[in-house]
């Protein structure tokens, strides 16, 4: 089933004044899809990824991952619900710096308890000439790859990517979003990709458009695009 909202809001309190971040949200996310998110900054999309994620909590309303009730549970449940079942890629890469690129992967294979086999992922991600390489020695997009394969031998069950392009040339921004979509052939993963490229939407399977905190639009994409396809600019 996946993951289901239903009629979730979320309000910042800040003194008197609060704002309404996401307003009566239903949505349900499909096993196995390339769901992608677009909106302005300011649109609600992030803070969406945040609340379906387990990062942070709804003010109100209802979700669900399966049998799993979100919206009941506490920070600790939320934080073993993330660990088990989800991914993560942000625009900062957050690696160890201390640490080969093959350590890093290992960091993401030691919090789950059925991670792919590292060196299959390493290959996957094409950086097997440099899985004994730092991150310092990396180039941007490498250091995003090696981030990608952190999140995916964890083997989640779906995997977030906030702005996973937004730091990178074009060139290594279409090798980035291919390599998602080679996990998604691969493994199955699903994917939600945030983003205020509408470049990127062409490869989902379904768009949603976010607007002042609101669902604008959810539309299914007939015309559904592999990375390499997409005409860039």
């Amino acid at each position: 089933m996946g993951i289901v909202l239903k009629q979730v809001c979320k309000v910042y309190q800040s003194g008197e004044v609060e704002t309404h971040a996401l307003k009566d949200v239903d949505l349900t996310i499909q096993e196995g899809e390339v769901l992608i998110v677009l909106g302005a900054s300011g649109s609600g999309k992030s803070t969406l990824l945040n609340v379906m994620s387990g990062l942070d909590s709804p003010t109100s309303g209802e979700m669900y991952y399966n049998d799993l009730k979100l919206h009941t549970l506490d920070q600790k449940g939320l934080t073993k619900f993330r660990r088990q079942y989800l991914g993560f890629i942000f625009q900062q890469y957050n690696l160890l710096q201390n640490l080969t690129v093959r350590e890093n992967i290992e960091m993401g294979a030691a919090l789950s308890k059925q991670a792919l086999a590292i060196d299959e992922v390493i290959e996957a991600v094409g950086l097997t000439d440099k899985a004994n390489k730092y991150p310092y020695q990396l180039s941007g997009g490498e250091q995003q790859r090696v981030a990608i394969a952190r999140s995916v031998v964890k083997n989640p069950a779906v995997l977030f990517c906030d702005e996973p392009t937004g730091a990178l040339d074009e060139q290594t921004a279409c090798q980035v979003l291919e390599l998602l979509e080679k996990m998604n052939d691969l493994y199955h993963t699903t994917l939600v990709i945030i983003t205020h490229n509408p470049g990127i939407a062409l490869m989902g399977d379904r768009i949603i458009k976010m607007n002042s905190g609101f669902v604008h639009t959810i539309r299914e994409n007939g015309d559904k695009k592999r990375v390499r396809e997409i005409k860039w600019g």
